[in-house]
């Protein structure tokens, strides 16, 4: 139901109770399967590629929150060479793997599902973008330690003649998990608003027809007592 309906609702109520506290005889029944029912929004719907690269720096800029997976592979680069390095403790080795598993290693998903989440439009552009340079990111890992697979080291050393393919692997890795991931949380995101809508909606029409059986019991008993011999 649309908040429009609900306000003709509420006003309907009103008018019937003032007709039964001033003794009208006005007929007056709401029940929800006699309302309308809520238009239900399409679960996916093609995106404006166009206004959403239109709109996408002023989207930034009203969600700084939108950085954050900026930072996160900032960290985790930072982290994987350290731990590449043999630079930390075994204790802070053993935190920096679990930051590295989750936020940083490919194909990064926790950290594509904020961007996405925090996004209030254009999430998969977000996620692309940030697809792209994590790819990046991760050449850089890689190439930097030595390693073909961030999370396997028992894997052979890059040669330098790999490096084009590893990049445009990873670049690949990137774009499809980014993308798809942000779109799934920002599908998520709406998915749980309107959860949470139709629950208030839900709890607005039982009380607007609690209330509309009470004035519609109130008028009744008007009517009888009117009918009583005096």
């Amino acid at each position: 139901m649309s908040r429009a309906e609900a306000r003709r609702r509420t006003r309907d109520l009103q008018r019937a109770e003032a007709a039964a506290e001033s003794g009208e005889d006005v007929e007056y029944a709401v029940s929800t399967e006699e309302a309308e029912k809520p238009a239900r929004k399409p679960l996916f719907k093609m995106p404006n590629i166009r206004e959403d690269i239109r709109l996408l720096p002023s989207i930034i800029r009203s969600k700084p929150i939108l950085l954050l997976p900026l930072l996160l592979f900032g960290v985790g680069l930072v982290l994987f060479v350290l731990v590449a390095n043999g630079s930390l403790s075994a204790d802070i080795t053993s935190i920096a793997g679990y930051y590295i598993q989750f936020f940083f290693a490919p194909p990064a998903l926790f950290t594509f599902f904020i961007a996405g989440f925090f996004a209030p439009r254009a999430s998969y552009l977000i996620g692309f973008i940030y697809g792209l340079l994590a790819g990046v990111v991760w050449s850089i890992a890689i190439l930097t330690v030595g390693s073909v697979a961030s999370t396997d080291p028992s894997q052979p050393a890059a040669a330098v003649t790999d490096a084009p393919v590893l990049v445009l692997n990873m670049l690949v890795i990137g774009m499809l998990y980014g993308t798809l991931a942000a779109a799934l949380a920002s599908w998520y995101r709406e998915f749980l608003r309107g959860m949470q809508e139709r629950g208030k909606q839900n709890r607005a029409n039982k009380e607007v027809d609690e209330r509309a059986k009470r004035a519609a019991e109130r008028q009744e008993a008007r009517k009888l007592a009117k009918q009583r011999p005096t």
